[in-house]
């Protein structure tokens, strides 16, 4: 991206705050990288001049469960009271192609948020040499599932951690059916 097309770019990423709140970082930059507007290091540059601008904010929330790669509770990204401001008065000097794009991509956006913050899956090992998986469903703040299960090792762990996040329905709907039944 050359420099003059960085306030476009700092307008992309205020935008997608502005459509899906509470964005894990990781998710955020995928979503720049996705839209071909960016790559990683002008997609850091722009992230880092709207943080110094205080235009967007990142935070970890009390009490996280997700964690990241290194086991870290996930950082969330949000765009601030002055970033708002910011997007009204210059959303409109944003090609038109581009909002175009930004438009039709935000409804996915939010979906996947609202499905990332309320499916949860991690895994960690336990003293005994096993992993220790936790499942959790949540239905806005109301928690409708949290399960632990021990896996043998952690290949087995990682599989039903990917499982629950693809199938969680399936598999919450057959659980609460085979405990319901067989009186």
């Amino acid at each position: 991206m050359a420099e003059k097309e960085l306030p476009n770019g700092k307008l992309i990423i205020l935008f997608m705050l502005s459509n899906a709140r509470s964005i894990p970082s990781a998710d955020l930059l995928a979503w720049a990288l996705e839209s071909l507007y960016f790559d990683y290091f002008t997609f850091a540059q722009a992230r880092a001049e709207l943080l110094r601008d205080h235009l967007i904010t990142e935070y970890v929330r009390k009490g996280e469960t997700r964690i990241d790669s290194s086991g870290r509770p996930i950082e969330l990204c949000d765009i601030t009271p002055d970033g708002e401001v910011i997007l009204n008065q210059l959303m409109f000097s944003l090609p038109s192609g581009v909002r175009s794009y930004l438009s039709s991509s935000s409804a996915d956006w939010k979906k996947k948020t609202l499905r990332e913050s309320s499916v949860l899956a991690s895994y960690r090992p336990d003293a005994n040499g096993a992993f220790q998986v936790k499942l959790t469903l949540l239905d806005g703040a109301r928690m409708s599932a949290d399960i632990t299960l021990t896996a043998p090792d952690e290949a087995t762990a990682e599989k039903m951690c990917r499982r629950w996040k693809e199938s969680t329905a399936g598999i919450y709907t057959a659980l609460l059916s085979e405990l319901q039944s067989g009186e």
